[in-house]
């Protein structure tokens, strides 16, 4: 994928995860919605992501009229 903003890295919240389902929501430091999925990620342990982490991430867009997509989603220490 690439990043057709041209933004760079951001970061953001894990709002949800569904750690089954392999999916989840990030709200982006600048208040936009953000959808990942485990492909997106570069945490061997994805599915550890838990509400409230701390993460940066390449925003890059999406499906027309849907939230764009966090991808290269990294945790922040």
């Amino acid at each position: 994928m690439s990043n057709f903003g041209g933004e760079g890295d951001l970061t953001g919240i894990v709002v949800s995860f569904d750690k089954e389902k392999g999916f989840g929501y990030i709200r982006g430091d600048n208040g936009e919605m953000f959808y990942t999925h485990t492909e997106h990620s570069n945490i061997d342990e994805f599915p550890m992501l838990n509400e409230g982490q701390q993460v940066k991430f390449i925003p890059v867009q999406g499906t027309p009229e849907k939230e764009r997509i966090a991808t290269n989603v990294t945790l922040i220490f």
